[in-house]
């Protein structure tokens, strides 16, 4: 690829969203990768101090935004935090993301003992909120301020495990209601507790896609808590944030652009010019460079033409678009390639207003 002249932004990311938000003019369409954990590279703290402190993880968000200039920062509990806030268990190391040690709920003559908890008293909760204070704090005046939540079927998965979880939604539907009845409401709490701060929140219901469940129980298990959801956000806070779902979510695209959201996150496996075409009109999309294969062992040359083929096919999305990756960035995705997809969206997403 020859070598290429990357304009300068003209606009702060908060001005851009501020503009989109008012529907007025902007420079160039958002880029927000999903960095997660992987900003960990700008001050170089481990995983875990990014998960068990809350002043390095902002500082690391912060740091990193300054860097790359993207358009969102966020910190996030993510299913984990509402698990581990229920009583599962984790493992922990320094270098890669939590993982599942014991489920809580392993007898449904238990499901009785689940209730919502209080995220300002418990567990990882309580420090991402400390930590969303914080960044607020340090880049709120720059950039969108968010946290990410793990969706109510993805934390029920964790929560019961998810071949039990399966079997469940056959054999026992009630104790599915139930859980996923108690882990909205945990999404409430924390919704309500972030937007304290001025944060709001995204959603990403990794295992309700229909990869792991059908339509059919989508629409009964998950659209009617996705809903709640939105409702809430719509009427506490004037507007929902982000839904993300997982791998194959086309069965689906017409019901979540029913629940309310403002925007839908779409995983690479789904095409982006498909998806304009049944969900543009009713809402903005994202994505969705592929994390893996691009963002990871990709060249810098990879990420620009990846990016701007997501760019080509979505710039004219009617309700707006935000160039990202399909999903959360591997913690050791290079740098310059996530400074490759922000520097796409300069140079090709911008708009002729």
């Amino acid at each position: 690829m020859k070598t290429l002249t990357i304009p300068k932004d003209e606009m702060t990311p908060i001005e851009r969203s501020r503009a989109i938000k008012a529907g007025q003019s902007y420079d160039r369409i958002p880029c927000s990768p999903m960095v997660a954990e992987h900003v960990i590279w700008s001050t170089g703290i481990t995983v875990k101090d990014y998960l068990y402190n809350p002043k390095l993880a902002a500082e690391a968000q912060a740091k990193a935004f300054e860097y790359f200039g993207y358009d969102s920062v966020s910190v996030s509990p993510d299913h984990h935090g509402f698990a581990e806030a229920m009583g599962c268990k984790f493992r922990y190391t320094d270098d890669e993301r939590p993982q599942i040690a014991e489920y809580c709920l392993k007898n449904l003559e238990d499901i009785d003992k689940l209730e919502p908890v209080d995220p300002k008293k418990t567990g990882r909760l309580k420090l991402c909120l400390e930590a969303v204070a914080r960044l607020q704090e340090l880049v709120g005046d720059k950039v969108k301020v968010g946290s990410g939540m793990g969706g109510p079927l993805t934390c029920a998965s964790f929560i019961r495990g998810a071949d039990h979880l399966l079997r469940d939604m056959k054999k026992n539907p009630e104790a599915v209601h139930k859980i996923m009845a108690v882990n909205t409401q945990n999404l409430i709490n924390y919704m309500a507790a972030c937007w304290e701060y001025g944060v709001g929140c995204s959603v990403g219901d990794s295992f309700a896609s229909c990869t792991v469940i059908s339509p059919k129980d989508f629409r009964i298990f998950v659209k009617p808590y996705l809903k709640k959801i939105a409702d809430w956000q719509i009427k506490h806070i004037g507007g929902a944030g982000n839904l993300h779902i997982c791998g194959d979510s086309r069965p689906l695209w017409d019901d979540m652009a029913e629940l309310g959201f403002s925007s839908v996150s779409l995983d690479n496996a789904m095409d982006l010019a498909e998806a304009k075409e049944v969900m543009g009109k009713k809402v903005a999309l994202k994505g969705n460079v592929k994390p893996v294969e691009i963002m990871l062992y990709g060249t810098v040359e990879d990420v620009m033409r990846a990016s701007r083929e997501c760019i080509d096919k979505c710039i004219d999305n009617p309700r707006g678009y935000t160039l990202s990756s399909g999903c959360t960035l591997p913690i050791h995705t290079p740098i310059e390639n996530v400074e490759a997809m922000v520097n796409a969206a300069r140079l090709w997403g911008r708009l002729k207003n």
